[in-house]
Parts: C-alpha cells; structure tokens; sequence
C-alpha cells in the first residue's frame, strides 16, 4: 500500500465515497461508479468518450454497468487494454484498470510515440481509474509519461477491486483451482505456521476496497480454530488501518459525524469449517440451475420446445443420436437485470414452477379470448401455438410472456433432471445423513444408512454423483467407521478425480475414517448416526429440504449477539453490547448461556418427502443494527446466499454476503482434487 494517496498526490479524483451511500453493495458500486467517474468526466469533457479495461476491471464494470447504460453516459466503446486498437482522436478515454504492472506499462505504451504511431490513439483528455491502491514503483511509472501526464484530466484510485453479483452480495473473482490450493495446500490446523501465501494477501487486499465502498471501519472476528479465518482476519487489520491512515477525508459509518448507523462486523470464515452444504442437494431455483444446468458468467442456455404449425401440438425434443433435429436453443442472462429472476431465485423450485403457471394461465385466461375470439374457459387448454398467435394480437404482453415462458422452460430443466436421477429419494437420503434425523424427527441407524448409501452408490450412473453422496456420509459423520469403509469404497468405484478429491479431504480437516474414540458416534456405541450440534431452522416447508447450513446458525447468533467470542473472537475488544451473553458477561468467558438462535426447529411428522411438512418458528422481532459483512475464503455456496437473504427478510440486520467465488458442487470436488 503506497504511503500515500494519489488525491493527496495529484488532487485528481478520490479515494471513497464522499456522500451517505444507499443500502445494499451493488447500488453503491453503481453509484460510486455514476458519481465519481461518469459524472466527473462528462464535467470536464462534452465530446464522445470511450472506455479502455482490463482482463480484470472490465468484469468489474460490466457487473454493475450494461452497455446501455454506459451510452446514457455519452461511453460509446469499450476497448480491450491488451489487443490493438483502431485511434479515435475525438474521442476521450476513460482508463479503468487494475493496478498491475502489465496494465501500467500497456497505459504508459498507448501515450509513448513510436515508430509504428505518429499520433495519439484517443482525445487530448485522459482520465484514469484504478480499482485498488496505486504503488509508488507503478505511480512512478505514470508521471515519468510526458505525454501521457500533459494530457492527464483525472487519476483516482476507486477501491473496487470485487464483482458486486447481487444487490447484497460480492465475489473476488479468485475462482481458479490455483487460488484454492494456495489456501489449502498447507492444510487448515492452527499448527501450520506457514507464512501467509500471496492468496491470503490479495484476498485481505481486496477486502479492503469492499469495506472502503460501504463506508465501515468493521470490527474483525473471524473462527479461532481455523488458520486461514485467522491469517486473513489479521491481514486485513493491518492493510485496513493502513488505508485508513493514508486516506485522511475518508469517512466510515459510527464515526464522530455518521451515527445513524454502527460500525459493521466483519466475519472472516473459510470454506473447510463447513464442507458439507456445498455438496447437499438444494432445491431452491438458483442453486438448481447452477447444480444441474451449465452456467458460466451469469449466462445460461437453454431449449425452448418446437412446435408443429400443421397440428397446433408440441413436438419433443429427439432423443441424442436419433437424427432428429434438436429443439431451438436460448441463451439468458440470470443476474440483477432479471427482474423474474431475482424475485424467483431465492424459492423452492416446486414453488417457482406454481408461481410461473399461475402467471401465465392468468395472462392468457384474461387476454386470449379476446385475441382469439374463445371463450375465457377453452383458454386453459391452449397449445403453444395458440398462445403465440394471442401473443401477436396483444403485443403488449409479448415481453413478460417471453419472460415467463423463459423460467418456465428453465425450471422445468430442472425438473426434468431432477426425475431423471431420482433426487427425491437422493435428496432424504442426504437429509438424514446431515442432520441425523429421519424425515420423522427420530435419529437415524447407522446400519440402516450404510445400507441405504450403498444401495444407491450401485445405482448412480457417474463417478461425481458417487462421490457427492460418500462425502456427504464421511463429512457429516466426521469419518468412516473402519468396518464400513471397504463396503462403501468398493460400491462407490471412483474415477481418478474424485478418488484424489476423497483423499484430499483430509487435507481439509476432515478424517476418511473415525478414530477409536474421541468421536460422538463412538460414545454411542456408532448405533446412530451423529447429529448436528446446533441446529438452526432451515425456514423450508419441505421435508427434504430440512437442512439448514452452519452459516445461517452463525448469522442468526450474531444478530442476536449471542456468538460466542471463545470460537469466534474479535482482532479488538468489541462494544459491551455486541459481546455474547456469559455468566460473567466478559468476552471470552465462555459460551453463550441464551439458546443458540431464539429460534425453534420443529421437524414435520409427515411421511411425505417433496410436499410440505409442518414449521413452527419463534417470533422474530426486527433488529435495528450495524452491517454484517461475512466473507467465506474457498467459495460460498448458494445455500448460504439464501441464508442471509432471509435472515433479513425475517427482520435482522443488512448483511453482506462475499466469497473468492460462488461455487456449485462440481466446482466445489473439482477444487479438492486440485489439492496437492
């Protein structure tokens, strides 16, 4: 970090926020980005512009920035720093760049005159945005450019160095299995005394630049027993107090003059405390498209059904290999432009399904009999070519009907592999496994499970699904017992991937096989499986969708400021009324004496799987109170988004939820068999 600022260097630009912000990360980031780039370079330049990014910055922008948008903004091109560009002499550049060497060097290369340019690429006025702190070496760099300096209208660090994905969530774009091996190829004991590695370096860096967008100075906790929550927790303290320092004008929330709200929390977690929801079955709509379609950077393509003009009826889609010609395929876009999809994301896939058909039945009861000439009650049995000649005649509705038609199509890909590999009887099968419990509420027999397990590792198609199912049994069970594990190996028969994820596992703190003792199962006798300790109400209404992940307990104990500082400590003694409640009411004296979350699990007494089952939830009052940031070194889950997205939803703080990276379970067992 340089040991000063570039405004205090060259007055040009700013280094945070300089008006209360709105709520939520991404409708800041957009509006930083408006106020402090857009805004100021319109001011100070009425031509055409252009924008100049880097492999880096321009996922930055595009997350939170559409090409419509920039043109709002008089941004008519978006040029790559590392190809060759065309000159635009009338138009002025906007650099938004990461602040590496390769980029510096390609920025100082684009103003330095040489044989093979005689004259400037772009318009006298420069302007030049970084999306973390500038070192003094590549600063150095920068003002030694005559060219480039004469020309300079503004240079600004911006302190957005992460992809804000969704409106309260952020990632680092730190996806790749190198990143994940540099975490934990040292393994994740506290014994390791390893220096921290460049990943856990840069992870803290960019934490900075997501703290310094909010405007929070948050207090640091991070879990005692995990090395890389510890490393990180205080990396960061150091690069925070740091910016903090050099960045004199900048403000935070619980300051002197900003007391409408606290100073935030900041809860450093890894991906190894909890290896287990990542690879459950979730069947709220988001995780299951990530799950079992293939989307890459938010885009998703899917098939549509093809009609037959001649008959008025569907025609399916043939079978792979059979000459058929395929039904038509679709590519979308599944992020906050969605509107659909950010009020459906979030539900149980049976839920979504309900909501769109209700919705187009709705649409095309009220509106087809008049397109049509029908009446309201044939409109039920329409065939797709009808609806599309209505769609013709009320062409007011041919937007939203593609909308619904799209999620449709989507969810019930989703369903169709969902019946295709049987998840119903899969997905209480991990239920029990995760929680200990049947579908009943009564503990579950480890004979009975082992049974179970193998008899579905016999009849699972693919290595990654007989994978997922034994990691599920040997994560929750904290291991193998030693007279079931050859029994198990042998019916799941694992491909080289997977047999080196599985013998990673342990570098991940997780035993293939129990210990003599030590264990719960071994205090039991092994007679049943082992339960969760804490156990927080997995806010479903379906039975096999019970299990509720560890970081929604954790949530819901920091709202309630009843974590315990002895597991989750603080960098810095924290205010008396955010320590946990003890006997003594000290920080570190013990555990909490209150329950874990205030908030009963009640398991249904149904034998059904997929339908509902009964929920009983104590009443949950609205907590007033400062940010919770949680970050989740290794990647996130979707179970864990959907956690925070209703812890406030149920009344409790703003909480911000990042990670290196989103993951699915393939990403997931793709990064341990990385593991060396």
């Amino acid at each position: 970090m340089p040991s000063y600022s570039i405004k205090e260097r060259l007055n040009h630009g700013s280094s945070g926020p300089t008006t209360v912000p709105v709520e939520g990360l991404l409708p800041i980031v957009q509006e930083r980005l408006q106020k402090e780039v857009f805004d100021k370079c319109s001011e100070k330049w009425k031509g055409d512009m252009l924008m100049v990014v880097d492999q880096a910055s321009v996922r930055i922008i595009s997350s939170a920035f559409g090409m419509y948008k920039l043109m709002e903004n008089r941004v008519y091109l978006v040029e790559q720093l590392w190809r060759p560009r065309a000159p635009y002499r009338k138009s002025a550049p906007i650099y938004f760049l990461t602040p590496s060497e390769d980029s510096i060097n390609r920025l100082v290369a684009d103003w330095t005159p040489s044989t093979k340019r005689k004259e400037a690429l772009y318009a006298d006025a420069i302007f030049v945005y970084f999306t973390s702190a500038l070192s003094d070496e590549l600063f150095a760099k920068i003002k030694a450019c005559k060219p480039l300096l004469k020309r300079l209208r503004a240079l600004g660090e911006l302190n957005i160095d992460f992809i804000a994905s969704q409106t309260r969530s952020f990632h680092l774009d730190m996806n790749s299995t190198e990143y994940f091996g540099q975490l934990y190829n040292g393994g994740n004991s506290l014994a390791n005394n390893a220096s921290p590695s460049w990943t856990e370096h840069k992870i803290a860096e960019k934490l900075v630049t997501v703290c310094a967008s909010l405007n929070e100075y948050p207090h640091i906790r991070y879990k005692a027993s995990s090395r890389i929550g510890t490393s990180v927790a205080r990396l960061f303290n150091e690069k925070f107090t740091n910016f903090i320092g050099t960045n004199s004008k900048w403000w935070y929330h619980g300051d002197t003059n900003h007391t409408e709200k606290g100073r935030a929390t900041l809860m450093i977690l890894s991906r190894s405390d909890d290896c287990l929801s990542p690879l459950i079955h979730e069947f709220t709509y988001e995780a299951m498209v990530h799950d079992l379609l293939n989307v890459e950077d938010d885009k998703i393509t899917f098939q549509t059904e093809k009609t037959n003009a001649s008959t008025n009826t569907n025609t399916p889609a043939p079978a792979v290999g059979n000459g058929g010609e395929a039904n038509p395929q679709k590519d979308a876009l599944l992020n906050e432009n969605d509107n659909l999809w950010v009020e459906l994301r979030a539900k149980h896939i049976a839920d979504v399904i309900q909501i769109l058909s209700t919705r187009i039945r709705d649409i095309v009861n009220s509106n087809t009999s008049v397109a049509l000439n029908t009446k309201a009650n044939n409109a039920k049995s329409l065939s797709l070519n009808q609806m599309a000649k209505a769609l013709k005649a009320l062409p007011e509705y041919r937007e939203v009907m593609s909308k619904l038609s799209q999620h449709m199509h989507i969810s019930h890909q989703c369903m169709s592999i969902f019946k295709k590999i049987n998840l119903l009887d899969l997905s209480e099968l991990e239920q029990t496994l995760a929680t200990g419990l049947n579908d009943e509420g009564r503990p579950a027999k480890v004979v009975e499970m082992v049974e179970e397990v193998v008899g579905h590792l016999n009849a699972m198609p693919d290595s990654a699904s007989r994978f997922r199912l034994l990691a599920i049994f040997i994560v929750s069970q904290k291991g193998l017992k030693p007279g079931d594990q050859s029994r198990l190996f042998t019916a799941a028969n694992l491909e080289e991937e997977e047999s080196m994820a599985l013998g990673n596992l342990d570098v991940l703190g997780i035993p293939l096989i129990q210990g003599m003792t030590g264990t719960r199962m071994s205090k039991l006798g092994g007679e049943r499986l082992a339960q969760r300790d804490s156990i927080a109400d997995s806010g479903s209404e379906y039975s096999s969708s019970r299990y509720a992940c560890t970081l929604k307990d954790v949530l819901s104990k920091m709202a309630h400021n009843e974590l315990s500082f002895d597991e989750y400590p603080s960098i810095y003694p924290m205010p008396e009324e955010s320590m946990v409640s003890t006997g003594s009411g000290g920080v570190g004296s013990g555990k909490s004496s209150v329950s874990a979350s205030g908030i009963a699990s009640v398991r249904g007494k149904t034998s059904s799987k997929f339908k509902s089952y009964s929920s009983s939830t104590s009443a949950v009052k609205k907590i007033d109170g400062s940010r919770q940031i949680v970050f989740m070194a290794g990647g996130a889950c979707y179970s864990e988004l959907r956690a925070a997205n209703e812890l406030m939803e149920k009344g409790g703080p703003e909480v911000i939820l990042g990670s290196t990276h989103f993951i699915d379970p393939s990403t997931f067992v793709k990064s341990i068999a990385s593991l060396k």
